[in-house]
């Protein structure tokens, strides 16, 4: 120990005297060794730390925070007590000391000790208080509410604000009466504002801790040229602003201060006092406000009616809003007063008499204040635009001071278009009449609500029948290229609304709106909105949901083309109609073409049939080549038999064939897609001709391009296809149609495989378990022996899909196996143990359940493998997936009691 200590000292001395921070590192090191403690360190350092030079006690300090910083995880309650109470006092040291202690308070706050720490914190908080008190310099009075501001920050648990109480509060009121340093008064109000939103117990000092920030109101604070500290009055008047409305406790003495101050002669005053008003309505609930409604009215009215200021006017309009806004967020009950009615009547009272007076010196600001007060809320949209709209039309009509009037009534209606519905008729006609007037303003502003209008669909929607529908559309169209935000926000849901909700009972509106629709549709991002629509309607419209006429639909197909025609060539409008529109219509199509009866005439077969024929072998779309094969062969199964039908399939086959034979066709997909589908579709109702499709399936199994996909391709042919070629989608299916393929071509199979080269004998074995996976039990059972070869050959394909589809085939036979099972144990057994570690869990899964089955053979027969059995499951058991495990268990667990007593 004696050495620790030699070593100890050593490094306090080269760190603090000899200013080498790397012995920190150093000193950390030996203390995680246990060379020494903690404590033991504090008793190294003090020497130093009772030195007469702050910068040699900080250095101490620096030393003992660094380690903690490092070491801290290792500390003894005992010793985090101790390391405290050391903290707490060098916080009444020198300024210099003071970062140094913050950093190891940060590290050992970190420990879960919490009560203890939180008990000694607030000591610290309220030594940090008193300090503040006792500072006798601007410096030193900076330097404490730093230390304050700081520690609320870091050491915020709210188990300690509520213990705190209202003595801290009474503490900072006190050491910041009379504050002038706006340094000190900037982090005055940063302590403030967090004692608010902090949960601090205000008690009774409520009142003084407003008093004592609201005495600064509205800074009037000028920084001096060349500020070092770069305050400026902005910083101030935020931050002031932050507290004082930081609560609506402070609203009974601050709503009076303001209307107080609202009738000073400064210019920025007022702008304060208002933009204070305007946080104020974001926090308080009208309970705070009903007391002072009419005189903050009052205050507001007078700046804007008599302000040569717009900045104030601004200002007085964004508070006048913002009250508004707030009254409007009440809830109303049966024996509470609307204090929104209230405000809103002395605002009309002193405002809607001027809109109608020959004298226009308050037309306008009247017009601001209801505009401000009818744009804050939808229940104050209503409210104005009922008592005003009616006076302001009459006007109008009756052209006496047309200009102001009109101009007046049509920024009015910049509103929602629903408050603005019942005067629907009236508004349009102004519109109309003010763009043919004399006047640039009045035509200015009937632009602008044109254009507003168009965006909500108003216009377009009017059965006025002076108006032009197609230049409203055309006018639309133009706005939606310079505005695309608004008619996405308003055209579109309106529109979409109407047609499908038919509110005006006129399918003349339904047509204006899908053709509005189209013609809105340039922007990437209208079409991204439109699109889903017109879509829609389709959808509605296939499925029955809808009273869509069959013109309507063609139109909507109409206007989806205008759109792919005119819409901006962006990539985000090639994914609309890639992703969405295209794979929508191609199922749509589908569908149709699908469910068709057999007794329902389709209007141009022939036609159809040429030109799906032609998208299915030119088109390089994936999804829409597939839908076009699909398409195609449903309505060929559902042709009636033949010379027709028997010609058609020949040419097609001849087209398809010439591409397949041609290995440099770039469309060879395409037509092997073409002619899978329409060999199921001939398969599935029993066509002579089927035979001729399916062997150039056979043929395929060996090309090295499309071999994978031709084996896939069985799996089609042989299973229930979901979207088509099915029962519930009207198709002519016969039964036992899988019976009769796989009679008829198992052969044509068995010698394809025998005569393939090696590499491609596993295309034959997949389309084979493809074949048998399909068939009924029954015709496994009895189709087996011929076949078991070659399904033992497919346990030995790379592919594990192959391998997957045949254990699958597998597994039910050998529940109950038949005799040529038996004869072929060895090569079974072989085999399906060696797929027990395969990479695939699935197929992991699959050998392991067959491994089970052949627990069922006779007993005699498979007690030979049994220690070679459990031999080879030891390794599945610790598989590192839990289904693989559970499997393995209950297959070994089988084979362990055979030949048991109580065995099987």
């Amino acid at each position: 120990m004696a050495a620790g200590s030699a070593l100890l000292v050593g490094l306090v001395e080269e760190f603090v005297s000899g200013q080498q921070d790397s012995k920190a590192a150093d000193t950390a090191t030996g203390l995680k060794a246990g060379q020494f403690t903690i404590l033991q360190l504090v008793e190294a350092l003090g020497l130093h730390l009772a030195s007469s030079q702050p910068q040699t006690r900080a250095r101490g300090v620096q030393l003992l925070s660094n380690v903690l910083q490092q070491c801290h995880g290792d500390l003894t309650e005992r010793e985090v007590e101790v390391l405290l109470v050391f903290y707490e006092n060098r916080l009444k040291d020198h300024y210099v000391i003071t970062p140094h202690v913050l950093k190891g308070l940060k590290a050992l706050v970190s420990l879960n000790l919490s009560s203890l720490i939180n008990q000694r914190i607030v000591e610290i908080r309220v030594v940090n208080i008193e300090t503040v008190q006792l500072c006798n310099n601007q410096h030193d009075l900076y330097v404490a509410y730093l230390h304050v501001v700081k520690l609320m920050d870091h050491f915020s648990h709210p188990t300690e604000l509520k213990g705190l109480g209202a003595d801290f509060v009474f503490g900072f009121v006190q050491s910041v009466d009379g504050e002038r340093d706006p340094r000190n008064l900037l982090l005055a109000f940063q302590i403030a504002r967090k004692i608010i939103h902090g949960g601090y117990d205000l008690g009774k000092f409520t009142e003084e801790l407003f008093e004592v920030t609201s005495c600064y109101f509205p800074i009037d604070f000028s920084p001096p040229p060349n500020d070092p500290h770069g305050i400026t009055q902005e910083e101030l008047i935020l931050a002031l602003r932050a507290v004082l409305t930081g609560t609506p406790r402070f609203a009974e003495f601050l709503l009076p201060l303001i209307i107080e101050k609202l009738d000073s002669d400064v210019q920025s005053a007022k702008v304060d006092s208002l933009q204070t008003l305007t946080a104020c309505a974001s926090v308080y609930e009208h309970k705070e406000l009903a007391e002072f409604l009419p005189g903050l009215w009052a205050s507001l009215r007078r700046e804007v009616f008599q302000t040569a200021s717009e900045r104030v006017e601004s200002a007085g309009l964004a508070a006048l809003g913002a009250l508004t806004a707030c009254i409007s967020r009440s809830v109303l009950n049966s024996d509470s007063e609307d204090y929104l009615n209230v405000f809103l009547d002395l605002v009309l009272k002193d405002c809607q008499h001027h809109l109608c007076e020959p004298d226009l010196k308050l037309v306008w600001p009247s017009a601001k204040l209801l505009q401000a007060t009818s744009t804050a809320s939808y229940r104050a949209s209503h409210r104005v635009a009922a008592a005003i709209m009616p006076s302001l039309i009459e006007q109008y009509n009756s052209r006496t001071q047309v200009s102001h009037t009109s101009q007046l009534g049509l920024k009015s209606s910049e509103e929602d278009e629903s408050v603005l519905l019942d005067f629907r008729q009236s508004l349009c006609s102004i519109v109309f009449s003010a763009l043919s007037e004399d006047s640039a303003g009045l035509q200015i502003t009937s632009l602008r609500v044109l254009t507003n209008w168009s965006a909500c669909g108003l216009v377009l929607l009017s059965a006025s029948p002076c108006l032009s529908s197609l230049a409203v559309v055309e006018c639309a169209g133009a706005l939606a290229c310079l505005h695309p935000l608004a008619f996405i926000s308003k055209m579109v849901p309106r529109l979409k609304e109407e047609i499908f909700s038919g509110g005006l009972g006129s399918k003349a509106v339904r047509q204006r709106c899908l053709t509005a629709l189209a013609a809105v549709s340039s922007r990437p991002s209208v079409v991204q909105e439109s699109t889903p629509v017109l879509l829609q309607v389709l959808t509605s419209s296939h499925t029955g949901t809808g009273s869509f006429s069959l013109e309507e639909v063609i139109s909507v197909c109409h206007n989806l083309q205008r759109i792919a025609e005119h819409a901006q060539d962006t990539e985000e409008t090639g994914r609309v109609f890639h992703d969405i529109v295209i794979p929508r219509l191609l199922g749509l199509a589908l569908q149709a073409a699908s469910a068709t009866h057999f007794n329902v005439e389709v209007p141009q077969l022939d036609r159809l049939l040429l030109e799906l024929e032609e998208l299915s072998c030119t088109c390089d779309h994936p999804l829409s080549y597939t839908s076009a094969a699909k398409c195609y062969a449903g309505l060929v199964n559902k042709r009636p038999a033949g010379e027709a039908l028997d010609s058609l399939i020949d040419r097609m086959l001849k087209r398809i064939s010439t591409e397949l034979d041609c290995s440099s066709s770039s469309v060879r997909t395409q037509a092997f897609t073409l002619l899978l589908w329409v060999a199921k579709a001939l398969l599935l109702r029993y066509h002579p001709l089927s035979t001729a499709l399916t062997d150039k399936l056979f043929s395929l199994l060996s090309d090295s391009e499309l071999g994978l996909l031709a084996a896939d391709g069985f799996s089609l042919l042989m299973s229930d296809s979901p979207d088509v070629l099915n029962r519930g989608c009207n198709a002519d299916v016969r039964i036992m149609y899988r019976q009769r393929f796989f009679t008829e071509n198992s052969a044509k199979l068995v010698l394809g495989f025998n005569s393939a080269a090696q590499e491609r004998k596993s295309g034959y074995l997949k389309a084979l378990s493809h074949i048998v996976n399909n068939l009924p039990r029954q015709v496994q059972l009895t189709e087996l022996p011929a076949l078991l070869p070659l399904l033992l050959e497919a346990l030995s394909c790379p592919d594990q899909a192959v391998q997957l589809s045949t254990l699958s085939c597998l597994q039910p036979v050998l529940m109950d196996p038949p005799s040529a099972l038996i004869t072929q144990l060895e090569a079974l057994v072989g085999r399906t143990l060696t797929l027990t570690t395969s990479p695939a869990m699935k197929v992991r899964i699959a050998s392991l359940r067959c491994i089970h089955a052949l627990s069922r053979f006779p007993e005699h027969e498979i007690m030979p493998f049994r220690a070679r059995v459990l031999r080879a499951l030891a390794v599945p058991l610790d598989d590192l997936k839990r289904m693989v495990r559970s499997e393995a268990v209950v297959a070994r667990n089988e084979w362990f009691l055979l030949g048991s007593p109580g065995g099987r």
